[in-house]
């Protein structure tokens, strides 16, 4: 009866961190502010193009477009270099000590701009024409730090895998309330966008420089220094595609971020995650008895809504979460073996080395 009790309330927190996802939608902007775009870029030629032709489709003015090419092994900064009115700043050596490659590559977008207004965009982000006035009227009506995680394109069955991930990463940066507006306790870090005032007042990345999940300790920082964060689902309106090289790059990707990210996040939140997953993972029907069918399929329709407006996830995920959960827990455990015992993970072609929690800022 206890399991059972938990279970109904693990899928109780299932909803209600659907209940709180908040999705970006088209707003009209009443002012003009002197936007820089920031965009760390390290090997990513195959996306530069795109992104950078999107925002010059914007609706919104953008002041400067500052590329920061961090040391690339590829043909990043020629790409780049084709379009007109792009700033590109070359990095030609590995980050400093006390410094990880994206939170480097950001702060010396930061010092070569001249706008009012930072918005840092990863390389893979897609923009759609009313993306950035979007944010601007946000930042308008609200103030303090934005950020978005842009909706999951995805083109091939692999990248389905993320889909544990994806579900989680969602929900990941809000503290519940089962009454009220659920709290922000971090930031995602695709798209952020915050004053250069609020930037300076923080620290910026310099207070994140050896973070290996900087999104959302830097979220966290924000909030320290009394800055509202408000966190948003890119739904129509920013995407991404995040692992189009294969396996080997998700695997990666996911094993960088999941046992840190862990570690980083709010204790009653992580904590409220677990019980979720506890749940899901007693759904799983491996005896077919009437209640575990009931709620495997209650599982099923959850998963099913809570994703669509997240990614080009089907039915078909929906129905296979069973194999998506136990991807996921092979995973994190290989995730905590990299980054307890090995400490050093790796991404993009970069070794980068795990801290322990005493080094923390």
């Amino acid at each position: 009866m206890l399991i059972v009790s938990l279970v109904i309330v693990s899928y109780f927190i299932g909803w209600l961190f659907y209940a709180n996802y908040r999705f970006l939608y088209p707003r009209k902007s009443k002012k003009v502010f002197k936007v820089s775009i920031i965009i760390p870029a390290r090997n990513e030629e195959l996306n530069i193009g795109k992104l950078l032709k999107s925002i010059g489709l914007q609706t919104y003015p953008i002041h400067e477009i500052i590329v920061v090419d961090d040391n690339s092994t590829d043909k990043t900064a020629e790409v780049a270099g084709a379009f007109e009115n792009v700033k590109i700043v070359s990095l030609k050596n590995e980050p400093p000590e006390g410094w990880n490659g994206k939170p480097w590559a950001c702060w010396n977008g930061y010092l070569a701009s001249t706008g009012e207004i930072l918005l840092f965009i990863d390389a893979d982000v897609e923009l759609t024409e009313k993306a950035v006035e979007s944010l601007i009227a946000e930042y308008e009506k609200y103030g303090g730090l934005f950020s978005v995680w842009p909706y999951q394109r995805l083109e091939k069955r692999y990248e389905h895998f993320n889909y544990m991930f994806n579900i989680f990463a969602v929900s990941s940066t809000t503290l519940l309330k089962v009454f009220g507006k659920a709290k922000p306790i971090g930031a995602f870090g695709p798209v952020v966008l915050t004053s250069k005032e609020d930037y300076e007042k923080t620290g910026g990345h310099s207070s994140v420089s050896s973070e290996i999940v900087e999104d959302l300790r830097l979220g966290q920082v924000y909030l320290e220094k009394g800055i509202k964060v408000n966190n948003y689902l890119g739904h129509n309106l920013i995407k991404f595609r995040m692992y189009p090289k294969g396996l080997k790059e998700l695997l990666e990707g996911t094993t960088k971020n999941m046992a840190v990210g862990l570690q980083k996040s709010n204790f009653i939140n992580t904590l409220l995650i677990l019980v979720w997953f506890f749940g899901i993972l007693y759904s799983i029907p491996l005896k077919l008895t009437p209640f575990k069918i009931l709620l495997y399929f209650s599982y099923v329709i959850q998963f099913y809504l809570m994703t669509r407006k997240v990614g080009d996830y089907d039915l078909l995920d929906a129905l296979i979460y069973p194999f998506y959960s136990l991807f996921f827990i092979l995973t994190l455990l290989w995730s905590i073996y990299k980054t307890v015992f090995l400490k050093k993970v790796s991404w993009k072609g970069r070794e980068i080395i795990v801290k322990s929690s005493t080094n923390d800022k």
